[in-house]
């Protein structure tokens, strides 16, 4: 130890750089957007249950009511009505669509049509992790449950659940949004405005790309196509009557034939054509894009770091931003922190390292310690092991800390941790610390035995306590001074 100084010190998560470190990449702050109330009119999706209510459906001056559930393809089946579709669509608009569908039909001349959502699918929100709720000391109820109204703040939503305990540490949110496509779907999120911006500063007038050469050149150009291909179309008819009505001078038909195809295959043309200073699509160009580009040539504009397949937009058209609130800041009532829970948000609730760390070696008490839910340091895995035994070496420590199917070996030095000129670190569950030993460990612990006080032992300091405070039959077989007699009874009252 260090009992000469006071020091604020560093507590370290992670010890290399293959230490992978605690909580979720990504993660941000919260943002006065996350604070603010959104109120939006929902749209149906699947999975929806909804009550619809429509007036003298079956019988005069009877409402008829039925629970619809919107199917997996968008629509619901409804009696009498039919089919009619109901994804994408808002309550209101869904209501107008039954009444359209009952005049269409002419089920009713003036349809009353009312619907109420039973359960939305999408407005949402799920909760999960591991913990122990504060109001009843029970597990943490997790779930998915309905978002009721628009102004739920997170607080509230984790009270619902059984609340924040003392050894909750973080509040992770998995917030979804939406990412608008092209309709080409060529760009990449987040590529979209700067795309926007090399199109309005570079592209060069629509005129130009249509007409890289001129109207006049390319006037001529479409006379040439025009004259090329009814010479193609006279030497095909004069190779056929040829194989009809000749049958000698076959070398001679090969050698047509092959003039023929060979003036049938098109002209190669450029896939980019220089114009106004840059490069520029060919629009006469028709090879495919396999053909465009050679072995071991890039075209101009072409960036090889952007993939040729939009794999983010074949994942899907939804993309996670993760907000991490830290737990403290929740009890304490920080306004910047109780954000709006939004509809698909999924919370995960963090408590501290579950599960069990092993001490063995030169310990008072080796074996397994469970963390419960509680940061555990080095110093106090040691702590919790009884101390370091007499054969110790503290600078001889070694922890084994699992990376998935491999184990990493960090040595430490306890006696640097202890002194405060190393930082102490977090253990992790699962984590094996193993004090070592040295030869001459033995012969410095009888020289402690000899020379330092120990209850337990009959020597050093020890022994001369019990020569001075011992009874008088220390050396020999007496009886003790009071067992003896008085001698002088009358002297001391």
């Amino acid at each position: 130890g260090n009992f000469k100084q006071t020091a604020t010190l560093e507590i370290r998560t992670s010890l290399t750089l293959e230490d992978i470190p605690p909580g979720i990449p990504g993660a941000v702050r919260a943002s006065y957007d996350d604070l603010v109330v959104h109120p939006v009119d929902y749209s149906i999706s699947p999975g929806d249950t909804l009550a619809v209510e429509v007036y003298e459906l079956r019988e005069r001056a009877i409402p008829f009511q039925a629970q619809a559930e919107v199917l997996s393809m968008g629509y619901v089946n409804l009696p009498v009505v039919g089919r009619i579709d109901a994804a994408g669509l808002t309550v209101p608009e869904f209501e107008d669509a039954i009444i359209q569908s009952l005049i269409e039909q002419e089920v009713l001349l003036d349809p009353e049509v009312t619907v109420n959502p039973l359960f939305l699918q999408q407005a949402t929100y799920s909760i999960f992790g591991i913990g122990v709720s504060a109001s009843n000391v029970a597990p943490l109820r997790a779930g998915t449950f309905p978002i009721r109204r628009p102004d739920l703040r997170i607080l509230e939503a984790i009270n619902q659940v059984g609340g924040l305990n003392e050894f909750v540490s973080d509040v992770y949110v998995f917030r979804n949004f939406q990412v608008d496509w092209p309709s080409d779907g060529s760009s990449l999120p987040g590529e979209e405005g700067q795309q926007a911006d090399e199109s309005s500063a570079d592209a060069p007038d629509e005129s130009a790309i249509e007409s890289p050469v001129g109207g006049e050149e390319a006037a001529a150009g479409d006379a040439d196509d025009s004259g090329r291909a009814a010479e193609e179309e006279e030497l095909i008819e004069a190779v056929i009557e040829g194989d009809q009505t000749q049958e000698e001078g076959v070398e001679e038909e090969s050698a047509l034939t092959d003039e023929v195809l060979k003036s049938l295959e098109p002209e190669p043309t450029d896939p980019y054509i220089y114009v106004d200073g840059k490069f520029v699509p060919n629009p006469v160009h028709a090879g495919s894009p396999r053909e465009e580009v050679s072995v071991g040539q890039t075209p101009p504009g072409f960036d090889a770091a952007t993939p040729a397949v939009n794999w983010a937009r074949i994942a899907g058209d939804t993309e996670y931003r993760v907000i991490r609130i830290p737990a403290d800041s929740l009890r304490t009532g920080d306004p910047e922190s109780n954000i709006v829970v939004r509809a698909g948000d999924v919370i995960r609730i963090v408590s501290g390292e579950i599960g069990v760390y092993y001490v063995m070696g030169q310990v008072n008490r080796v074996g397994g310690f469970a963390f419960n839910a509680e940061p555990i340091t080095l110093k106090a895995a040691i702590a919790a092991a009884g101390g370091l035994s007499s054969l110790a070496w503290p600078d001889r420590c070694t922890v084994y800390r699992r990376l998935g199917q491999r184990e990493q070996m960090i040595q430490v030095d306890l006696d640097r941790i202890f002194a405060g000129k190393d930082p102490d670190f977090l253990i992790r569950r699962s984590d094996i610390i193993n004090v070592g030993t040295h030869p001459l460990a033995p012969f410095l612990q009888r020289l402690r035995a000899w020379t330092l006080p120990n209850p337990t032992s009959n020597v050093g300091y020890s022994y001369t306590y019990a020569r001075n405070f011992a009874d008088i039959d220390s050396y020999s077989s007496r009886v003790n001074p009071h067992n003896e007699a008085d001698r002088f009874p009358a002297l001391f009252p």
